[in-house]
């Protein structure tokens, strides 16, 4: 609860930050919406952590964990619709202040549903007083069974921010509008939250290195065929097949996690694999871009088929 909370004040914080920031002009503007990027960041990831951590407390076994995650999943990728299409709307409707205002409003709604969320035992003051803390969460990178899941997650991450960079610049290339290209991610988007719902009914009988095998071999074939599309409903056709395979990955990925760490590093490990993520999502794009113009979208497309294909490998030894 004290994680949600400090998550609130700082998104709030950010949003209203953004707010003040869109008045002003030239580089106070840039400043100040820089500063509340970083708080909006922040923030999200501080709750984020919090959330997964509590979530994975309520499962009772690895098939509990994969439904808990699975529906966990579809907040992001329905807010990946709705975020978008909101701010949108608000926008055009009454300008960027305005909309930052009521965005910043959004997290006030997660304090009032976390009173609901039952409370944890404090931890021993033995437990709270160990200085181990820290060298534990780094003594995990030892382990060989985290270093794949990481491997894995990076990969199928990489291939999320990939695929948001270089549709983008493929269909320009061929040509296509912007909302035609707005509709190929919001397929992409539907695919990822549709498994999501599907996953819980099924959990029982999908294994968690087999789920990420796959998924990691779809988004190869798919990532090939990818430039060898001609139109935009070719395009959504991928976009939805991989939509449907990176979907798939974040509830294995958390059961695995919390199934190879102790739960009294539940909290460390996801916060690794945080750490692991928007390291990725910052450095990768600069990477994309060098790829992108030095070889163009296609050239991007074959690369990451080629490391995504090598990378079923170790997800076979998850």
């Amino acid at each position: 609860h004290r994680p949600v909370r400090v998550a609130v004040v700082l998104t709030l914080a950010g949003g209203a930050l953004a707010a003040l920031a869109a008045g002003l002009a030239g580089p106070w503007r840039y400043a100040g919406l820089c500063a509340a990027a970083l708080l909006s960041g922040a923030g999200a990831n501080f709750g984020l952590i919090a959330i997964q951590r509590t979530a994975g407390r309520q499962a009772h076994d690895a098939t509990d964990l994969k439904r808990i995650f699975s529906w966990l999943g579809l907040a992001p990728a329905l807010s990946n619709v709705a975020g978008p299409v909101l701010a949108g709307l608000l926008i055009d409707a009454a300008g960027f202040g305005v909309a930052f205002v009521v965005l910043a409003a959004l997290p006030l709604g997660a304090t009032l549903w976390a009173r609901r969320v039952p409370r944890e035992r404090a931890p021993e003051a033995g437990a709270r007083a160990s200085g181990t803390t820290r060298r534990a969460a780094l003594q995990m990178l030892r382990e060989p069974a985290m270093r794949r899941l990481l491997l894995v997650n990076w990969l199928l991450s990489t291939s999320w921010d990939v695929h948001s960079f270089a549709v983008p610049v493929l269909g320009h290339e061929r040509g296509l509008s912007a909302s035609a290209i707005g509709a190929i991610l919001g397929v992409f988007a539907l695919a990822v939250a549709g498994v999501r719902v599907v996953i819980p009914a099924l959990a029982h009988r999908l294994k968690e290195a087999q789920v990420l095998a796959g998924a990691m071999l779809i988004a190869a074939l798919v990532f090939g065929l990818y430039p060898l599309a001609g139109g935009a409903g070719s395009m959504a056709a991928c976009a939805g097949v991989l939509g449907l395979a990176l979907g798939a990955v974040q509830p294995m990925v958390m059961s695995t996690l919390h199934q190879i760490t102790p739960p009294s590093q539940h909290g460390q490990a996801i916060a690794l694999r945080s750490l692991a993520i928007n390291l990725s999502s910052t450095l990768m794009p600069l990477g994309f871009g060098v790829i992108g113009a030095t070889l163009g979208a296609s050239g991007l497309f074959w690369l990451m088929a080629a490391l995504v294909g090598t990378g079923s490998f170790a997800a076979r030894r998850v």
